[in-house]
């Protein structure tokens, strides 16, 4: 009898970070939870609306973090939050630099099922993809493929 070993397989993901941007705890704590789950082992931020994410950008900006980074920062953002929602987010990012904008992924992630809305977001060039929640290990796996931000 011969023993066969196999090689697991190693995903690749082509990304500096991973950005959640909702105010709902569980659905970070879940989607942190479903990276882990699919192999993810790179930073991962959290803010809970729109105005955090776009202080944290700024910041990063004046000390060239972002423009210095060679491999995309997938923005997860849900529509609806308190104190900036995602509207609010996205007229304000379409504000920065173009060389700062660029290293962004952008994809809505929302429970909202409003045809609106989806027309919305995908009206903003800096938005990648829709997704509904909730989503499951293999719904992002298939999303992070599809997009080309994992090598396998």
């Amino acid at each position: 009898m011969q023993k066969q070993f196999f090689k697991e397989t190693l995903t690749v993901y082509k990304l500096s970070e991973i950005v959640f941007v909702d105010d709902d705890a569980i659905v970070k704590m879940v989607g942190v939870k479903i990276l882990k789950n699919i192999g993810y082992d790179g930073p991962i931020s959290q803010f809970g609306n729109g105005k955090e994410a776009l202080d944290e950008i700024r910041e990063r900006t004046e000390a060239m973090d972002i423009k210095s980074i060679d491999q995309p920062i997938l923005l997860l953002l849900d529509i609806n939050m308190p104190v900036m929602d995602s509207w609010g987010f996205l007229e304000e990012f379409s504000q920065l630099p173009e060389e700062v904008r660029e290293k962004f992924f952008i994809a809505i992630i929302t429970s909202s099922i409003s045809p609106q809305d989806k027309d919305q977001a995908l009206s903003y060039s800096d938005v990648k993809d829709y997704i509904q929640k909730p989503i499951s290990p293999k719904y992002m796996s298939d999303f992070l493929k599809e997009h080309g931000l994992v090598e396998d």
